[in-house]
C-alpha cells in the first residue's frame, strides 16, 4: 500500500507546483488502464511491477499537467486539427524518454506545445556538412541533392533534444512526489528494478 500527503479534501500522490495530482485521478487512471485494449499487458496489481506501473502513471500525469500549465504560459492552444492519439516506436521512447514519448503521443496539446517550445532550433550547416562527410555510405550523393535529408533527419532529433530538456528542467523544478509515488527507478523505493 502506498502512503498519500493528504490536502483538506483528497490524498495527494504528486505536487505540480501549487496543484496536487490526488489519488484519485491515478486511481481512476490506472482503472481506465486496466480496462483498456492492452489490459492483458499489465503487470497484476499487488505486484512489483504493477506499483511500479503506478509510480509511472503518476509521472505521466504530472507531465500532463505540466504541459496544462505551460500551454497557458506560452498562450499554446490545441487545435481540432492536432488529432488524437499517436503511436510512439520504441526508438522515439528511448529517445525522448518513455513518460515524455508517451504523453506527446497521448496529448496533441502536448505537441502544440513542444512546436512552439522548439520553433527557434536550428542545425547550423557545418553540422549537415560533417554529418554527411561522416555517413557517406548512407549517402552517397551530392551534398546539395543529400543536404534537406540530412537537415530534416538532424532537426527532428535537435528539436526531440530540447524539448526533452526543457521539460525534465520543468520537472525538476516544479514536480514534489510524495513518498509511494516515487520514479519507478528511485533507489529509495522498494521496488526499484531500473539502475543506471
Amino acid at each position: 500500500m502506498t502512503a498519500a500527503v493528504t490536502t483538506q479534501s483528497a490524498p495527494v500522490a504528486a505536487w505540480v507546483g501549487a496543484r496536487p495530482i490526488t489519488v484519485a485521478e491515478v486511481d481512476r487512471r490506472m482503472a481506465a488502464l486496466r480496462e483498456g485494449p492492452l489490459a492483458s499487458r499489465l503487470p497484476p496489481e499487488g505486484t512489483p511491477q504493477g506499483r511500479n506501473l503506478r509510480r509511472w502513471l503518476v509521472q505521466v500525469l504530472t507531465v500532463e499537467e505540466l504541459v496544462v500549465q505551460q500551454a497557458a504560459v506560452y498562450d499554446v492552444v490545441c487545435e481540432p486539427c492536432e488529432g488524437g492519439p499517436e503511436s510512439v516506436a520504441l526508438a522515439e521512447a528511448l529517445r525522448a524518454g518513455g513518460v515524455t514519448a508517451a504523453v506527446l503521443a497521448a496529448y496533441p496539446l502536448a505537441r502544440a506545445l513542444r512546436r512552439t517550445i522548439v520553433a527557434t532550433v536550428d542545425v547550423p550547416e557545418y553540422e549537415v556538412r560533417a554529418y554527411y562527410l561522416r555517413n557517406r555510405d548512407r549517402h552517397a550523393g551530392p551534398f546539395s541533392q543529400e543536404e534537406p535529408a540530412i537537415r530534416r533527419c538532424l532537426l527532428d532529433a535537435a528539436c526531440e533534444r530540447a524539448f526533452s530538456q526543457w521539460l525534465d528542467r520543468l520537472v525538476a523544478q516544479s514536480v514534489r512526489l510524495e513518498h509511494g509515488f516515487e520514479h519507478p527507478a528511485d533507489p529509495r523505493q522498494p521496488d526499484a528494478d531500473h539502475r543506471h
